[in-house]
Formats: C-alpha cells, structure tokens, sequence
C-alpha cells in the first residue's frame, strides 16, 4: 500500500498544517501532472479536516450540513465538510486526476465507480484518542479501519479479487487527526490533563497514530493474502 503517513512529531506542528504542506506543493504552478505518481484511488482517514460528510449519517452534532459550511462548495451547498468549500483531500485528489472531489464512504447512495476510485472514513470530532470519538459521539479511528474492511469487501466485489487487489496495493492514503484530542481532552475538559501534561499527551496521541498504521497495514496485508 502506497501510503501518505501523516505523523504526529514531539512539537506543535498539526497534522492538518502538514496536509496543507503537501497542497501548497501540489498546486505549485511549477508542479508538473504528468509527472506526478498514478494512483488508482485514495483513501482518508481522520478528523473534520478529511471528512467530507460521513457524519451526516450517524447520530451526533457534530455536522457540517448546514450553511455557511458549503457556500463556496460546488453547488452552493453545504455537503457536510466542515469548510466552506473543497477540503485539502478533496484538492489533491483533483490534482492527482483521479476525480474532482473525495466522497465519504458512508453515503447510502455512494456508486461503485465512486467507491473504486476512492473514499473518506473521515469524521468530524474524532481524534486517535478513543475517549475524543466517545465524547463527540463520533467515528472512531478503530470504528474507521472496520469501515475500510467493508471497503475492502466490497470494493473486490465490485472488480473482483485479482484487481481489488491491485487498487489496494496502489492506493494513497492519508491520515489526518490529533486536534481534536488537545482541544476536547487537554484543553477544554480536565480529563487527560489530570494524568499527563502535554509532552506525556503528545507521546500517548503519538503511540496511537503508530498503533493505528499497524493495525491498517496489517488488515491490508491480510487482506491481501487471504483471497
């Protein structure tokens, strides 16, 4: 699996200013597409900064479907992104020329084309810290890899085995999550804060992220050898 492994480092840089890193580079007039690598699909998972409206279909407050969420958006419309427009995955999978934008996995009317060319597990308020998720009432990172299983399956469903299993091999993927962690669990309510300060907080978030990239690498590889 080609990978875009978005980490969280010991400082205060966010994973979503790193994400905005990789944008800046690709709309980079002098970037050339042609030159760019060819992937098949793209997957995100994360927080609000790759959800492109998954919590529109669960049962939380957390949304993004009203105005002025959208009003720059295709359509004038709020989607469920929490922006007033494109999201940055949203941009790069444009960019890349795999579609215009990246629709989230959850949407009962999601098509197969759609779903072969990639997807968002995203979900406003969710973070690597599972009591975030819990809090928000929202996607969880390990409810997301579950979710990327029924990709998988449907996904080789669809274009059967042999090229579900390339798609895989090739996908890019992006991870994009942790400021919701600081800001619901640190900051604003005592709960982490009463047992680590924020060095031992970044460590806990830290070993999280590494804790989720072993747990979809290896789903993946089992997916990959079990067909």
């Amino acid at each position: 699996m080609k990978g875009c492994k978005l980490t969280m480092a010991s400082t205060n840089t966010t994973l979503f200013l790193t994400l905005l890193t990789i944008i800046i580079i690709f709309v980079n007039n002098k970037c050339n597409v042609e030159a760019l690598p060819k992937f098949p699909a793209i997957l995100s998972f994360g927080d609000s900064t790759v959800d492109s409206g998954n919590n529109n279909y669960i049962a939380t407050a957390a949304k993004g479907n009203f105005l002025p969420y959208g009003q720059d958006f295709p359509g004038h419309k709020p989607t469920g992104r929490f922006s007033n427009g494109k999201l940055a995955t949203d941009f790069i999978t444009s960019h890349l020329g795999i579609k215009e934008t990246l629709p989230p996995f959850l949407d009962p009317n999601l098509s197969d084309e759609e779903l072969i060319s990639g997807v968002s597990f995203g979900s406003g308020g969710s973070g690597y810290d599972d009591l975030t998720s819990s809090l928000a009432r929202v996607i969880s990172m390990p409810r997301q890899i579950q979710l990327f299983g029924e990709y998988v399956e449907r996904l080789k469903s669809t274009v059967g085995e042999q090229m579900g299993n390339k798609i895989l091999r090739e996908v890019l993927v992006i991870v994009s999550s942790g400021t919701n962690d600081f800001i619901i669990n640190f900051y604003d309510m005592p709960t982490r804060r009463l047992r680590y300060n924020i060095s031992g907080y970044q460590d806990f978030l830290h070993s999280k992220l590494q804790d989720f990239v072993k747990v979809t690498t290896h789903y993946h590889f089992i997916s990959l050898i079990n067909t």
